[in-house]
Formats: C-alpha cells, sequence, structure tokens
C-alpha cells in the first residue's frame, strides 16, 4: 500500500508543488511558488504519497467583516492535486488537517471560493461547505478578437504542460470559425500554438455561432456553455468528435 503522509510545505518542496498547481490551475514555476505575498499569514498542508507530493491546500489567515463584526476565518486556497495522483481522497485528507489546524488556533470556521463547473465542489460539499454567496462575472471586451487571443495564448502555454492537455490538443482538427452578429474569428492549432485571426480563413471544422455576450461567457464555463447551446444562443455545427475537443478546449473542461 502507498504511504500517505500529510505535513507543512517545506521549501525544498517548491518544484514538486509547481508541478502539483500546473496540473490544476495552470503554468507555475518553483520561483513563482516561493514568492507567496509576505504581509499575509498563510500555512500550506501537502500530501506526499511514497515521499512525492500529490496534493496541497493552503490556508489563508483573514478577517471578515460581518454586520461590522469582525470575525477570524480561515480563506482555503490552491486546493490542488497532482494529476496521476486525483480520485484518491488526497485533498479530502489535507482539507481535514487543515480544519483541525484551524481549531487548534481558535478559528470556528473557513470559507473559500470556487468555480461551480469545477469538480472540486463535490470535496467542498461533502466536507461541509455550503454556499453564501454568487459571484457574478460581468466582461466588457472592446476588441473581443484580441480578448480570445489572449484566451488562447493561455491554452497554448498551459495545454501543452498538462496529461488532460496533451490528450486534448492530440483530437484538434482543422479550424473553427466563431461567429456573432457584430465580428467573427478563425481559430487555428499550428504546431503546439493556438492562432486567432480575425475572419473567416479558410474552411471550418466547426462553426459556433451566437451573440456576443453568449459567446464571451462560454470561455472557461462549461455550465454556461451547456445552458447556451441548450437555449440556442449557441449553436454549433460540425464533426461530433472536433465539437467534443472545441468543448474540452474553449471551456477547459476538467477530465477526471
Amino acid at each position: 500500500m502507498p504511504r500517505v503522509v500529510v505535513r507543512r510545505q517545506r521549501p525544498s518542496d517548491a518544484a514538486a508543488l509547481a508541478q502539483v498547481y500546473t496540473d490544476a490551475f495552470g503554468p507555475t514555476t518553483a520561483a513563482q511558488v516561493r514568492r507567496r505575498p509576505k504581509d499575509m499569514p498563510y500555512e500550506t498542508f501537502v500530501a506526499t504519497v511514497d515521499g512525492t507530493v500529490a496534493a496541497a491546500v493552503t490556508i489563508e489567515y483573514l478577517t471578515l467583516l460581518v454586520d461590522g463584526v469582525p470575525v477570524r476565518t480561515g480563506g482555503i486556497a490552491g486546493v490542488a492535486t497532482r494529476w496521476d495522483y486525483r480520485r484518491r481522497g488526497l485533498a479530502t485528507r489535507v482539507l481535514d488537517v487543515c480544519h483541525r489546524r484551524l481549531r487548534e488556533r481558535g478559528i470556528s470556521n473557513a470559507t473559500l471560493f470556487t468555480g461551480r463547473n469545477l469538480p472540486a465542489i463535490r470535496i467542498y460539499e461533502r466536507t461541509g461547505y455550503s454556499e453564501v454567496a454568487d459571484w457574478v462575472r460581468f466582461l466588457e471586451v472592446r476588441d473581443p478578437v484580441r480578448w480570445i487571443g489572449e484566451r488562447f495564448a493561455y491554452r497554448s502555454e498551459w495545454l501543452p504542460r498538462t496529461p488532460f492537455g496533451r490528450g486534448t490538443l492530440r483530437e484538434w482538427e482543422g479550424r473553427v470559425h466563431v461567429v456573432t452578429p457584430r465580428w467573427s474569428c478563425t481559430i487555428t492549432l499550428e504546431g503546439k500554438r493556438f492562432h486567432v485571426r480575425p475572419g473567416r480563413r479558410g474552411r471550418p471544422t466547426v462553426i459556433m455561432r451566437g451573440d456576443a455576450e453568449a459567446v464571451l461567457d462560454c470561455f472557461g464555463n462549461r455550465l454556461h456553455y451547456d445552458a447556451s447551446l441548450r437555449s440556442g444562443r449557441v449553436t454549433l455545427r460540425g464533426p461530433l468528435t472536433a465539437r467534443g475537443t472545441w468543448r474540452r478546449v474553449l471551456t477547459l473542461e476538467w477530465r477526471e
């Protein structure tokens, strides 16, 4: 049986934590792990499997104002598991240790922000978290094609570095034409990088049509993407496999 140990982060864990965070959130380096803000008290706990850092959770010690009364809280952040170690209960084990640590310090509650379309929300619900507020995102995009180009530049950096991403990129077919009443663009994968160009370029494999707000809200949001298709605000044409790959790339869908 693998030996699992939950402990505090050590300075020597920086490179291993960078891989954990890369698999969960996006490209991260050991130097970035070391550059934590000095003005915020925090602790990071990790789970190791046979000595390999496989999961992590950070507690940020914060104060909330509740009806004007300051309340100490543990801000739970950086809940992440290395890709090859998921679905083993490691994040839950580290969260349990973090909750015990908060009680030891006389803190009676914990808070966090997350997205409904992330698998981790099931962990939070199982460990006792309940939703108290909905985070609404407002987008004002003056140059949509440039904005989309920036989103796909991020995908070009992150996806080749993760098992999920490499598998998805191998499935990419042809090009995608995104069309709204005001603008359109064509997205291609050339080598390992995405390119976004205005207008229609060549013969698209997948065509995505919709109003601009619905299309932009699909980025990184699997739930909004599916709801927009069901409501008809967004339509999709093309082979089923290519549409499935586009969905994963556009929404950065997590595969467990």
